[in-house]
Protein backbone atom coordinates (compact mmCIF):
# COMPACT_ATOMS: atom_id res chain seq x y z
CA UNK A 1 0.00 0.00 0.00
CA UNK A 2 1.47 3.30 -1.06
CA UNK A 3 1.63 6.29 1.23
CA UNK A 4 -0.75 9.17 0.54
CA UNK A 5 0.58 12.72 0.75
CA UNK A 6 -2.42 14.79 1.90
CA UNK A 7 -0.61 18.13 2.04
CA UNK A 8 -1.17 19.29 -1.58
CA UNK A 9 -4.93 18.71 -1.46
CA UNK A 10 -5.28 20.07 2.06
CA UNK A 11 -3.31 23.17 1.10
CA UNK A 12 -5.54 23.69 -1.93
CA UNK A 13 -8.73 23.23 0.10
CA UNK A 14 -7.66 25.66 2.83
CA UNK A 15 -6.25 28.07 0.26
CA UNK A 16 -9.56 28.20 -1.60
CA UNK A 17 -11.47 28.61 1.67
CA UNK A 18 -9.21 31.53 2.51
CA UNK A 19 -9.78 32.96 -0.97
CA UNK A 20 -13.56 32.85 -0.39
CA UNK A 21 -13.11 34.83 2.84
CA UNK A 22 -10.71 37.31 1.22
CA UNK A 23 -12.96 37.86 -1.81
CA UNK A 24 -15.95 38.57 0.41
CA UNK A 25 -13.98 40.77 2.82
CA UNK A 26 -12.37 42.91 0.10
CA UNK A 27 -14.91 43.09 -2.75
CA UNK A 28 -18.14 42.98 -0.73
CA UNK A 29 -17.34 44.54 2.64
CA UNK A 30 -15.22 47.52 1.56
CA UNK A 31 -16.15 50.67 -0.35
CA UNK A 32 -13.22 50.41 -2.77
CA UNK A 33 -13.94 46.75 -3.40
CA UNK A 34 -17.59 47.43 -4.12
CA UNK A 35 -16.63 50.21 -6.56
CA UNK A 36 -14.42 47.82 -8.53
CA UNK A 37 -17.02 45.05 -8.44
CA UNK A 38 -19.89 47.35 -9.36
CA UNK A 39 -17.90 48.96 -12.17
CA UNK A 40 -17.39 45.60 -13.89
CA UNK A 41 -21.06 44.77 -13.30
CA UNK A 42 -22.30 48.06 -14.78
CA UNK A 43 -20.05 47.61 -17.80
CA UNK A 44 -22.22 44.74 -19.04
CA UNK A 45 -23.99 47.35 -21.16
CA UNK A 46 -21.11 46.67 -23.53
CA UNK A 47 -22.73 43.36 -24.45
CA UNK A 48 -24.96 43.42 -27.52
CA UNK A 49 -28.59 42.35 -27.44
CA UNK A 50 -27.74 39.05 -29.12
CA UNK A 51 -24.97 38.40 -26.57
CA UNK A 52 -27.40 39.15 -23.76
CA UNK A 53 -29.93 36.72 -25.21
CA UNK A 54 -27.24 34.08 -25.59
CA UNK A 55 -26.31 34.52 -21.93
CA UNK A 56 -29.92 34.10 -20.89
CA UNK A 57 -30.24 30.94 -22.98
CA UNK A 58 -27.09 29.46 -21.46
CA UNK A 59 -28.34 30.15 -17.95
CA UNK A 60 -31.51 28.17 -18.64
CA UNK A 61 -29.34 25.04 -18.64
CA UNK A 62 -28.91 25.48 -14.86
CA UNK A 63 -31.90 24.23 -12.88
CA UNK A 64 -32.79 21.87 -10.06
CA UNK A 65 -33.69 19.21 -12.63
CA UNK A 66 -30.35 19.64 -14.42
CA UNK A 67 -28.48 19.39 -11.14
CA UNK A 68 -30.31 16.22 -10.09
CA UNK A 69 -29.89 14.60 -13.51
CA UNK A 70 -26.18 15.40 -13.76
CA UNK A 71 -25.53 14.11 -10.25
CA UNK A 72 -27.43 10.88 -10.95
CA UNK A 73 -25.55 10.30 -14.22
CA UNK A 74 -22.14 10.85 -12.62
CA UNK A 75 -22.91 8.61 -9.66
CA UNK A 76 -24.31 5.90 -11.94
CA UNK A 77 -21.24 6.08 -14.18
CA UNK A 78 -18.96 5.57 -11.18
CA UNK A 79 -21.05 2.68 -9.86
CA UNK A 80 -21.01 0.96 -13.25
CA UNK A 81 -17.22 1.05 -13.05
CA UNK A 82 -17.53 -0.46 -9.55
CA UNK A 83 -15.95 2.60 -8.03
CA UNK A 84 -18.09 3.40 -5.01
CA UNK A 85 -15.55 5.94 -3.78
CA UNK A 86 -15.84 7.91 -7.02
CA UNK A 87 -19.63 7.92 -6.71
CA UNK A 88 -19.24 9.40 -3.24
CA UNK A 89 -16.76 11.93 -4.62
CA UNK A 90 -19.21 13.15 -7.26
CA UNK A 91 -22.01 13.50 -4.73
CA UNK A 92 -19.72 15.23 -2.23
CA UNK A 93 -18.37 17.80 -4.67
CA UNK A 94 -21.76 18.77 -6.05
CA UNK A 95 -23.76 18.50 -2.82
CA UNK A 96 -21.13 20.11 -0.61
CA UNK A 97 -20.51 23.03 -2.96
CA UNK A 98 -24.19 23.75 -3.57
CA UNK A 99 -25.09 23.54 0.13
CA UNK A 100 -22.14 25.75 1.09
CA UNK A 101 -23.12 28.38 -1.47
CA UNK A 102 -26.74 28.29 -0.28
CA UNK A 103 -25.62 28.68 3.33
CA UNK A 104 -23.30 31.59 2.52
CA UNK A 105 -25.99 33.39 0.53
CA UNK A 106 -28.41 33.09 3.45
CA UNK A 107 -26.02 34.06 6.24
CA UNK A 108 -23.73 36.69 4.72
CA UNK A 109 -24.83 40.28 4.30
CA UNK A 110 -23.93 42.97 1.79
CA UNK A 111 -23.57 46.49 3.20
CA UNK A 112 -24.88 49.31 1.01
CA UNK A 113 -21.67 51.30 0.50
CA UNK A 114 -22.50 52.71 -2.96
CA UNK A 115 -25.18 55.29 -3.65
CA UNK A 116 -25.94 53.97 -7.13
CA UNK A 117 -25.39 50.29 -6.39
CA UNK A 118 -27.93 47.60 -7.23
CA UNK A 119 -28.56 44.02 -6.14
CA UNK A 120 -28.53 45.14 -2.53
CA UNK A 121 -29.34 41.66 -1.22
CA UNK A 122 -26.36 39.37 -0.82
CA UNK A 123 -25.65 37.35 -3.95
CA UNK A 124 -22.27 35.96 -2.86
CA UNK A 125 -21.37 33.33 -4.08
CA UNK A 126 -23.21 32.66 -7.34
CA UNK A 127 -25.45 29.60 -7.22
CA UNK A 128 -25.52 29.17 -11.00
CA UNK A 129 -21.74 29.21 -11.29
CA UNK A 130 -21.45 26.82 -8.34
CA UNK A 131 -23.72 24.30 -10.04
CA UNK A 132 -22.02 24.61 -13.44
CA UNK A 133 -18.44 24.35 -12.18
CA UNK A 134 -19.28 21.66 -9.61
CA UNK A 135 -20.82 19.44 -12.28
CA UNK A 136 -17.79 19.94 -14.54
CA UNK A 137 -15.25 19.30 -11.80
CA UNK A 138 -17.15 16.26 -10.51
CA UNK A 139 -17.26 14.88 -14.04
CA UNK A 140 -13.49 15.38 -14.30
CA UNK A 141 -12.91 13.43 -11.09
CA UNK A 142 -15.25 10.60 -12.11
CA UNK A 143 -14.24 10.33 -15.79
CA UNK A 144 -12.09 7.38 -16.92
CA UNK A 145 -8.41 8.35 -17.29
CA UNK A 146 -8.47 8.19 -21.10
CA UNK A 147 -11.07 10.99 -21.38
CA UNK A 148 -10.28 12.94 -18.22
CA UNK A 149 -8.24 15.58 -20.05
CA UNK A 150 -11.10 16.35 -22.45
CA UNK A 151 -13.63 16.46 -19.62
CA UNK A 152 -11.45 18.91 -17.68
CA UNK A 153 -11.31 21.22 -20.71
CA UNK A 154 -15.09 21.13 -21.03
CA UNK A 155 -15.46 21.78 -17.30
CA UNK A 156 -13.35 24.94 -17.49
CA UNK A 157 -15.15 26.11 -20.63
CA UNK A 158 -18.65 25.55 -19.22
CA UNK A 159 -17.87 27.04 -15.81
CA UNK A 160 -16.27 30.10 -17.41
CA UNK A 161 -19.15 30.56 -19.85
CA UNK A 162 -21.77 30.46 -17.09
CA UNK A 163 -19.65 32.82 -14.98
CA UNK A 164 -19.49 35.36 -17.79
CA UNK A 165 -23.18 34.86 -18.56
CA UNK A 166 -24.41 35.67 -15.04
CA UNK A 167 -22.46 38.95 -15.16
CA UNK A 168 -23.68 39.83 -18.67
CA UNK A 169 -27.28 39.03 -17.71
CA UNK A 170 -27.09 41.25 -14.63
CA UNK A 171 -27.60 38.42 -12.18
CA UNK A 172 -24.27 38.51 -10.34
CA UNK A 173 -21.15 40.57 -9.86
CA UNK A 174 -17.65 39.25 -10.61
CA UNK A 175 -16.98 38.68 -6.89
CA UNK A 176 -19.94 36.28 -6.76
CA UNK A 177 -18.47 34.28 -9.64
CA UNK A 178 -15.00 34.11 -8.09
CA UNK A 179 -16.44 33.03 -4.75
CA UNK A 180 -18.34 30.18 -6.42
CA UNK A 181 -15.23 28.94 -8.23
CA UNK A 182 -13.27 28.88 -4.98
CA UNK A 183 -16.05 27.06 -3.10
CA UNK A 184 -16.22 24.31 -5.71
CA UNK A 185 -12.46 23.83 -5.84
CA UNK A 186 -12.23 23.58 -2.05
CA UNK A 187 -14.81 20.79 -2.00
CA UNK A 188 -13.15 19.05 -4.96
CA UNK A 189 -9.82 19.02 -3.14
CA UNK A 190 -11.38 17.49 -0.02
CA UNK A 191 -13.31 14.92 -2.04
CA UNK A 192 -10.21 14.06 -4.06
CA UNK A 193 -8.27 13.49 -0.84
CA UNK A 194 -10.98 11.16 0.44
CA UNK A 195 -10.85 9.22 -2.82
CA UNK A 196 -7.08 8.75 -2.66
CA UNK A 197 -7.36 7.55 0.94
CA UNK A 198 -10.18 5.09 0.16
CA UNK A 199 -8.75 3.68 -3.06
CA UNK A 200 -5.02 4.18 -2.76
CA UNK A 201 -4.39 0.56 -3.68
CA UNK A 202 -6.06 1.02 -7.04
CA UNK A 203 -5.46 4.66 -7.85
CA UNK A 204 -2.14 6.17 -8.67
CA UNK A 205 -0.58 9.34 -9.97
CA UNK A 206 -0.46 7.74 -13.41
CA UNK A 207 -4.27 7.81 -13.54
CA UNK A 208 -4.23 11.61 -13.54
CA UNK A 209 -3.16 13.81 -16.46
CA UNK A 210 0.56 14.37 -16.86
CA UNK A 211 2.09 17.42 -15.15
CA UNK A 212 2.30 19.08 -18.57
CA UNK A 213 -1.51 19.24 -18.66
CA UNK A 214 -1.69 21.05 -15.33
CA UNK A 215 1.09 23.37 -16.46
CA UNK A 216 -0.87 24.09 -19.64
CA UNK A 217 -3.89 25.14 -17.58
CA UNK A 218 -1.66 27.24 -15.34
CA UNK A 219 -0.05 29.00 -18.29
CA UNK A 220 -3.44 29.54 -19.95
CA UNK A 221 -4.92 30.89 -16.74
CA UNK A 222 -1.96 33.20 -16.20
CA UNK A 223 -2.18 34.49 -19.74
CA UNK A 224 -5.91 35.12 -19.37
CA UNK A 225 -5.46 36.93 -16.06
CA UNK A 226 -2.73 39.10 -17.55
CA UNK A 227 -4.86 39.68 -20.63
CA UNK A 228 -7.80 40.73 -18.49
CA UNK A 229 -5.66 43.32 -16.75
CA UNK A 230 -4.16 44.51 -20.04
CA UNK A 231 -7.56 44.73 -21.74
CA UNK A 232 -8.92 46.85 -18.91
CA UNK A 233 -5.96 49.23 -19.03
CA UNK A 234 -6.07 49.46 -22.82
CA UNK A 235 -9.79 50.23 -22.95
CA UNK A 236 -9.59 52.81 -20.19
CA UNK A 237 -6.56 54.46 -21.80
CA UNK A 238 -8.11 54.48 -25.27
CA UNK A 239 -11.35 55.85 -23.89
CA UNK A 240 -9.59 58.72 -22.15
CA UNK A 241 -7.63 59.46 -25.33
CA UNK A 242 -10.86 59.65 -27.32
CA UNK A 243 -9.92 56.73 -29.58
CA UNK A 244 -12.99 54.69 -28.59
CA UNK A 245 -16.25 55.51 -26.90
CA UNK A 246 -16.08 52.75 -24.30
CA UNK A 247 -15.99 53.91 -20.69
CA UNK A 248 -13.91 52.65 -17.80
CA UNK A 249 -16.73 50.39 -16.63
CA UNK A 250 -16.91 48.82 -20.09
CA UNK A 251 -13.22 48.06 -19.78
CA UNK A 252 -13.74 46.65 -16.30
CA UNK A 253 -16.46 44.35 -17.62
CA UNK A 254 -14.29 43.08 -20.47
CA UNK A 255 -11.40 42.52 -18.09
CA UNK A 256 -13.67 40.72 -15.61
CA UNK A 257 -14.91 38.31 -18.29
CA UNK A 258 -11.38 37.35 -19.27
CA UNK A 259 -10.37 37.10 -15.62
CA UNK A 260 -13.22 34.68 -14.85
CA UNK A 261 -11.88 32.25 -17.44
CA UNK A 262 -8.36 32.72 -16.10
CA UNK A 263 -9.37 31.94 -12.52
CA UNK A 264 -11.24 28.80 -13.62
CA UNK A 265 -8.21 27.57 -15.58
CA UNK A 266 -5.78 28.25 -12.73
CA UNK A 267 -8.00 26.43 -10.23
CA UNK A 268 -8.31 23.41 -12.53
CA UNK A 269 -4.52 23.39 -12.91
CA UNK A 270 -4.07 23.50 -9.15
CA UNK A 271 -6.58 20.69 -8.63
CA UNK A 272 -5.03 18.35 -11.20
CA UNK A 273 -1.52 19.03 -9.90
CA UNK A 274 -2.56 18.45 -6.28
CA UNK A 275 -4.37 15.21 -7.14
CA UNK A 276 -1.35 13.87 -8.97
CA UNK A 277 1.01 14.88 -6.16
CA UNK A 278 -1.20 13.35 -3.45
CA UNK A 279 -0.51 9.74 -4.47
CA UNK A 280 2.87 8.63 -5.81
CA UNK A 281 2.93 6.59 -8.98
CA UNK A 282 3.06 2.83 -8.66
CA UNK A 283 6.46 1.26 -8.69
CA UNK A 284 7.32 -0.73 -11.83
CA UNK A 285 6.22 -4.37 -11.71
CA UNK A 286 9.84 -5.58 -11.67
CA UNK A 287 10.63 -3.46 -8.63
CA UNK A 288 7.47 -4.59 -6.83
CA UNK A 289 8.28 -8.24 -7.44
CA UNK A 290 11.90 -8.01 -6.25
CA UNK A 291 11.14 -8.11 -2.49
CA UNK A 292 8.86 -11.13 -2.96
CA UNK A 293 11.57 -13.03 -4.89
CA UNK A 294 14.13 -12.23 -2.21
CA UNK A 295 11.81 -13.52 0.49
CA UNK A 296 11.26 -16.78 -1.41
CA UNK A 297 15.02 -17.28 -1.79
CA UNK A 298 15.56 -16.77 1.91
CA UNK A 299 12.78 -19.25 2.72
CA UNK A 300 14.32 -22.00 0.54
CA UNK A 301 17.79 -21.70 2.10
Amino acid sequence: MRRVNPLPLLALAFGCAGAVVATYAVLVRTHRGQRIDQGAFDGRALATASAHDAAQQLLTTISVGTLALATAVLVAQALLRRRLALALVAGTVIGGAVLTTELLQRTLTRPDLLIDGRLYENSFPSGHVTVAFAIGVAATLVAPPRVRRLVSVLAVAYGSAVGIAVIAAGWHRPSDVAGALFVVTAWAALAGLADTLLERRRAGAASWPQPAVARSYLVLGGVLLAAGYAVTLAIVGAGRAGAIDWTAVNGAFAGACVTVAGVAAVLMAALLAALRAALPARAPARRRAAPARAARRRATR
